[in-house]
């Protein structure tokens, strides 16, 4: 370090904090930064291990929802042997570039991410990534810079931002893939093209190798073709990771374990807010699905969840700021996630912002001015409101199993349809409410928009921390009864 810019650092840092300074504090403070900084210095670059692959761009896809292609082995034998996968696009994989849906960066990761690692290990074969909203920060497709995705189960659009991954499990290009959860990112696009797709209890699938979007509530959890497929690739990827300092302590709930639990004498509580502010299409679908459970022997009964329909703007409030301050600190996040690992941090910072996307662009500056004007009043005042209404959600589920509503208010809008905050808000109305609890949600079609049975309509389930398995019984019990 030059002294002068040592110095200008220990000043700077001092007026934060309203801390006067002597010339000889001064000089004191910059003597022992310098030589922290030179201890530090001395720690080196991250070293990671790179699997070699053969990777070429494809769009030779019909539904775009393949960004790059590879073909990595994994273990011979596991519970994942014979399945063909793909990850979304904001998940590394050793070897093949990620980009997060942006022609602002592009980065060729020297290490797979923990879930890619476990994927492998479990037997699968990674086939590709998949494409994505840009920075997954919409619910549509329409914002990723390498062109919309294209719904296989109906005229509307696949729903985002794992819009690819939800396209190609619709499609049978792959068997299972990844996607990432931080307002309903996974759940959408299930319930728009009409395939499974479960968002795990907070924190118990590990994050390292994944861009964050919003740190507090993100998630990584799979979308597949049935209820099995997706319960068996989330048990292989949860669990506790060292990289990822946020899954210390979490149990390792077991998915699979409610493969063959019978629903009888399950009391479900159908959320009366949600069933209101649907489509009238939709909210009759899930009391169908609602009857068939009944008729399997589980009770239902009707549940409100005050300040329900206000948490799409909560959660909206808490990812702008947590985005914004992510991408000014190029990827670092002190304490309460795992932050970007080395080498994507370096990408962050030197991404061309002239090419960033007009959605990306109004949220970074309209988000940080927001913070800046009120000083992140509105960021606490949104999370005082999450955790009343996360007490709320607990209260309910402590008299029942699970809840059940509709995954989204409607089926797929057409192309162009989602046109202001009001549109992007109702996508996400029915979802971004258990990003901001973290409990673990299932959605579960109730019709698939295949076979001339309609557009797509997806069932939800929410349960307790760490009781995927009963959400996995009532899913399986809807599955079996189509």
């Amino acid at each position: 370090m030059i002294e002068d810019d040592i110095t200008g650092a220990i000043e700077a840092a001092a007026a934060v904090y309203g801390i006067p300074l002597s010339d000889e504090g001064r000089e004191e403070y910059a003597a022992e930064a310098e030589a922290t900084a030179e201890l530090l210095g001395g720690l080196g670059p991250t070293a990671f291990e790179s699997d070699a692959a053969e990777n070429v761009r494809d769009g030779s896809d019909p539904y775009n929802a393949f960004l790059y292609r590879c073909e990595l082995s994994g273990a011979e034998t596991g519970p994942l042997a014979g399945l063909d996968v793909a990850v979304k696009d904001n998940i590394a994989v050793a070897g093949v570039p990620m980009t997060c849906g942006s022609a602002a960066l592009e980065f060729e990761p020297a290490y797979h991410a923990a879930v890619t690692e476990r994927l492998l290990g479990a037997g699968a074969t990674l086939v590709g990534t998949t494409n994505m909203d840009e920075f997954a920060y919409a619910t549509t497709s329409e914002t990723c810079a390498h062109g919309p995705v294209e719904n296989p189960s109906a005229e509307g659009v696949p729903g985002g931002s794992s819009s690819g991954s939800g396209a190609a499990v619709a499609a049978g290009l792959v068997d299972a893939a990844l996607g990432t959860d931080t307002g309903g990112s996974i759940r959408i696009p299930a319930s728009f093209c009409g395939v499974v797709g479960f968002k795990p209890t907070f924190r118990t699938v590990p994050r390292f190798g994944f861009a964050d979007l919003a740190m507090s509530l993100d998630h990584i959890g799979p979308l597949a073709p049935d209820v099995e497929t997706a319960a068996t690739v989330l048990e292989a990827i949860n669990g506790p990771d060292r990289r990822d300092p946020s899954t210390k302590g979490m149990r390792t709930p077991s998915p699979t374990s409610g493969l063959d639990t019978d629903v009888d004498g399950t009391t479900v509580g159908l959320v009366t807010e949600a069933q209101e502010s649907a489509d009238d299409d939709v909210a009759a679908a899930v009391r169908r699905a609602a009857d068939r459970l009944e008729a399997a022997g589980a009770t239902v009964e009707s549940v409100s969840l005050p300040e329900f329909d206000a948490q799409a703007l909560v959660n909206a409030a808490v990812t702008g700021t947590e985005f914004t301050t992510l991408v000014a600190q190029a990827g670092q996040d002190y304490g309460v996630g795992t932050g970007y690992s080395e080498p994507w941090r370096e990408a962050v910072a030197a991404m061309d912002a002239d090419e960033l996307g007009e959605n990306v662009r109004a949220r970074l500056v309209v988000g940080r001015a927001l913070t800046e004007l009120d000083d992140g009043a509105g960021y606490v005042a949104a999370q005082n409101v999450r955790r009343e209404f996360a007490d709320t959600v607990d209260e309910r589920l402590e008299a029942r199993d699970a809840l059940v509503l509709p995954t989204t208010p409607m089926t797929a809008p057409d192309y162009g349809d989602v046109t202001d905050d009001a549109d992007l808000l109702r996508t996400l109305a029915n979802t971004s409410p258990f990003n901001l609890t973290g409990h673990p949600a299932l959605s579960v079609p109730v019709t698939t928009g295949r076979d001339g049975n309609g557009d797509p309509i997806g069932c939800q389930f929410v349960t307790d921390w760490y009781d995927e398995a009963t959400a996995v019984a009532l899913g399986r019990a809807l599955e079996t009864d189509r």
